[in-house]
């Protein structure tokens, strides 16, 4: 091989490894760049909900702790009767109901911001948390409702069975602190993958 061809050829070689390695170090950097603009949203959205979980959860505790005691000092009689709670809205703090309310929609609105964001892995999660908050207000839910529809919105009172209000409260709080788990594992895919 002549040396003029050989040095040609060599430069050549030198030139496509130095292309070669500057696409791979812009694709790299786009990659990351994208995985970057990806992370920071769903960290965001992700943050968001726990928090508004976080909020409803310490709303809705010591109503719940209350109603449990209340629930125990009851006569035992009939089956029915002794598990449902009389729920009166004019009992509630000013507020107390609607506040409720406020949260679980927030819980529910960042829920499905989380699911938008992705990954579809912690739909899951989300899902169930949200059915848990939607199921603790709902007695304050028909409450709003016969508010809504009475002259005397302060005496409305519901008979809800809420027996089961304290074991929710802690799957609520198992469900946020398993989606947490989720969430920091997709966080981490986003930053390797």
């Amino acid at each position: 091989m002549d040396a003029g061809i050989a040095a040609v050829l060599g430069a050549g070689v030198g030139t496509i490894g130095m292309i070669v390695t500057g696409w791979t170090a812009k694709s790299a950097t786009m990659m990351q760049m994208r995985n970057e603009s990806l992370r920071e949203p769903r960290r965001a959205s992700y943050e968001a909900f726990s928090l508004a979980v976080a909020t409803l959860h310490d709303h809705l505790e010591p109503w719940v702790n209350f109603v449990r005691l209340l629930d125990r000092s009851r006569p035992s009689g009939d089956e029915g009767a002794r598990s449902a709670s009389y729920l009166k809205h004019s009992e509630f703090k000013d507020g107390y109901v609607a506040h409720a309310i406020a949260l679980a929609d927030e819980v529910s609105r960042f829920g499905r911001q989380v699911v938008l964001d992705g990954p579809a892995e912690l739909e899951p999660c989300v899902t169930k948390v949200t059915e848990l908050s939607s199921g603790l207000v709902a007695p304050f839910r028909i409450l709003q409702s016969f508010a809504r529809i009475s002259d005397e919105a302060g005496d409305s009172i519901v008979a809800y069975d809420t027996s089961e209000f304290p074991e929710k409260l802690k799957q609520l709080e198992q469900g946020v602190r398993e989606f947490l788990q989720h969430a920091r594992t997709a966080l981490d895919t986003d930053v390797v993958g």
